[in-house]
Order: C-alpha cells, then structure tokens, then sequence
C-alpha cells in the first residue's frame, strides 16, 4: 500500500470521476466463473470474519427508521457495512465484496461478484427508511466495483470514513492478487491504505468526483494496516491497525493523521502519519514490530464510537475464529465490546455483548454449520442513550475437506445470508460508573 504508491496510481490516474463507460474490471458473471469466484467469497470472509448471539434486545419497533438491507435493484448482498453519517437524516453505506445482477432477480444465481459497492440511506419524518444503492457499469453495461483500482490485479476494500471540512473521506484497502499463501491458502495480499476524498459529497454517488491521497503502503510483512475504523477526534484522524504477522493472528493498535494535512489539494500525506509505539510515545510512520498493541485478540475491521453519556469510547467487534476441525468444531458466535476513556487506552478487556443466532442449531431460521458470522460494526446515528445498533454479516466458510462447490452453491440460493443483519441492545449497566473515567481532551 504505499512506498511505491506515486508509481502505481500516477498525478493523473489518482483522481478519477466514479463514472459508469469504463473498463469493467469484477464484473464477470458467476456463471463464466462459477467455482472461482465462489471459492473467493469463502476465502475473504475466512480472512474478515467475526461472530456473536440473542441477549436481551430492543424490540425494532421502538427504534426510529431501524436500518434494512433489503436485495433491491439488483443488490443480492455484501459485507462490510460501514456507515458514515452525511446529515441529520442521511447516511453513506460502504460494503465489501458485493453479489449483483439484474434489477427482477431475486437470488444469486448467474449474478456478479465485485469489488465493492456503497448506498444512501435516508430517514423520512415519520421514520421511515429508503436506501438506493450504487456501483459501476462498463460502457457495454457490464457491472464492476464502485471504486475501482488501476491496477489489473489489485482492488480496494471499503473500509468506513468520515466528513471533515465539506469532503466525505472513504478509507480503502488495497489488495492484490497473489498466488496462495498462508494457512488458509488466501490468493491476495494487503498492499497498503489511503483515502478516497469526494468533494461533492451532497450529489448522488453516480456523480461523485473522488482523488486517491496516498497514506500507507505496506508490502510485506509485518505490516500495520491502519484500516480497521477512523475515528476524526479533536485534531487528528485517528486510525484503529489490524498487525498482520502472517500468524493469522491480527491484533489492534492505533495510527493517527493531522487533519490540517487534508486540506487543500494534496495527494500524499504519508509523511504525515504516525503510530502509537510500545513506550506510549507517537512515532513518525508505521512500525509494525514497535506498534503498542490496545487490542491482543483478532479482527481486522471493528467500530470505534464516542459515547458522550458514558464518558467513554466503545468498540465493537467480532470475529468467528475458524480452527482446524470446523465445521464439526463451531466458530464463535459473540460479539464482543471493550471500552476506554482515551483512544489511546487503557481499553478494558473484552466482555460479551451479544450472541449471534444464526450459528445456534436451535436457530429458527434453518442451522447451517458452514456459517460463519463477522463484520460487527456500531452505527450510533440509529440509537440513543445507552443502547447501542449495530450490524454483522453471517457467510459460508468450508472445512478442509469439504468440496467449496457443494458448499457454496447454498449461498447462491439461501438469501438470509451475506447481508448485514441490524440488532439493537443495551450496553452492560456497569459501564461508565467509576470516577476514574474521563474523556479525552479532544473527544466530540
């Protein structure tokens, strides 16, 4: 992701228009190229992923304009779910590897694997919820990521964002393709970080005019990846890491960027970027080996949220930890929640939060023991007080001796998965009830 950034994606390729006469570069349909693309939808939620289960929740009525994700215009379903709050009643939703087809169909048969792709939502005044969705379309009306990357075999994972100074920033992950690697084989590789900066954030996302602003690029390992979650807090952009030590462990620590290098109209702010190191102190760039760890469990995507009420930043996360016997041996089903007065830390250690209902084999929607579930992210724009909403996404992952084919085919046709999934719950009553927490200095 970044030394070699200038490169990759010249002055004149960073900025590009989000226009539907390019090239198509994800868009082939599944029934061109059925079992490797079904084979990689496994192979990125097993890197991904994450998993909870029921504990006492709000009923959905009691919430205004409860998010949905419901297969529309020809979206069949993705992962990720960012959100980025635009306004008041508006909000930017960013999804990972996503199933697309024709507007009428209603499974994913024959339909396309991309990339990435992202929707509005928008509350109306009773609470009611719409949401449009959007990604890209060749000149011959092929579908393809919404973001594409330049580079034949690289692609950028969305990752959330934020708004600073009238532009919309998206995080991107960029990837590349590789030959196999690791225990679990994956055929790709993370490359490096940067932003998206849109500075027509108002206009339909059609019409978005988006610069590429380098940030980190990492390629090889150790690497720290700061593409967990963004938090925009006093003066800095603060950006939770994933450490991948190629263990297939990957625990958290903590990157931060000055807001004032983003204004303007640069493209690099790389020599801007500094990491929190083992003694505490700020460093310039990313060392991986030196990085403090805040968080020593693994996820590689989470949400990190102020809760002005609690005096007190939240994160939340999962990940389903699929070992050697799955599926015989089932991934963990909870999602789990710390807590910290800075962002810096201490962070508590994790406790349970929810229990996700679809790995139970009592679940009443039908038990599949290939489902993993992952991608737990808090959207506070959705709740108030102390209750928190927040979403997960549940998907097939194959045993080692299962054939990926027979397996997958099931996400072709059972729809009550790889969608985000919204839950509301309250947080623990313990939380926020000792004098010692205070907030940090630039908290909102």
């Amino acid at each position: 992701m970044h030394p070699v950034f200038a490169s990759k994606i010249s002055p004149d390729a960073s900025r590009f228009r989000v226009a539907f006469d390019v090239i198509p570069d994800d868009g082939k349909p599944l029934k061109e190229s059925f079992a490797k693309r079904l084979l990689f939808v496994v192979l990125i939620a097993q890197l991904l992923a994450c998993a909870g289960q029921i504990s006492p929740q709000t009923s959905y009525a009691e919430q205004r304009c409860w998010p949905e994700f419901p297969y529309q215009d020809g979206w069949l379903g993705g992962d990720a779910a960012y959100s980025v709050p635009l306004t008041d009643t508006e909000t930017v939703w960013l999804f990972g590897d996503s199933f697309v087809a024709a507007s009428e169909q209603s499974d994913r048969a024959g339909s396309a694997f991309i990339h990435n792709s992202v929707a509005v939502s928008r509350c109306g005044r009773n609470g009611d919820w719409q949401i449009e969705y959007t990604w890209g379309r060749s000149s011959d009306g092929e579908p393809h990521a919404f973001l594409e990357h330049e580079g034949a075999d690289s692609w950028w994972w969305l990752f959330d964002g934020f708004v600073h100074a009238g532009r919309l920033y998206l995080g991107l992950l960029e990837v590349e393709k590789t030959p196999p690697q690791g225990p679990l084989q994956l055929p790709f590789s993370f490359t490096g970080v940067h932003l998206g900066r849109i500075e027509n954030p108002a206009a339909p996302p059609r019409e978005w005019r988006v610069d590429v602003v380098a940030l980190a690029s990492q390629p090889t390992r150790p690497r720290m990846l700061p593409a967990s979650t963004l938090v925009e807090s006093g003066d800095h952009l603060y950006l939770f890491s994933f450490i991948d030590r190629s263990d297939g462990s990957y625990p958290r620590g903590l990157a931060r960027l000055p807001l004032r290098v983003l204004d303007g109209e640069t493209r690099d702010v790389s020599r801007s970027l500094e990491y929190l190191s083992r003694d505490g102190s700020w460093q310039a760039g990313l060392d991986a080996a030196d990085a403090r760890i805040l968080m020593d469990d693994t996820a590689t995507e989470m949400s990190v949220r102020f809760h002005p009420e609690l005096a007190l930043w939240i994160a939340i996360y999962n990940y389903p930890d699929v070992g050697e016997g799955f599926p015989e041996q089932r991934p963990s089903d909870t999602v789990w929640l710390r807590s910290a007065p800075r962002l810096e830390g201490p962070w508590s250690e994790r406790q349970s939060l929810y229990h996700v209902p679809e790995l139970s084999p009592s679940y009443a929607g039908g038990y599949d023991p290939n489902t993993g579930c992952y991608a737990a992210k808090e959207h506070p724009q959705f709740a108030s007080g102390r209750r928190v909403t927040f979403t997960y996404v549940c998907n097939l992952f194959t045993g080692r001796d299962q054939d990926p084919m027979i397996v997958l085919q099931r996400l072709l046709v059972d729809m009550g998965l790889y969608r985000p999934i919204p839950v509301a719950v309250d947080l623990p009553l313990h939380l926020g009830d000792t004098s010692e927490r205070r907030p940090d200095a630039g908290e909102p």
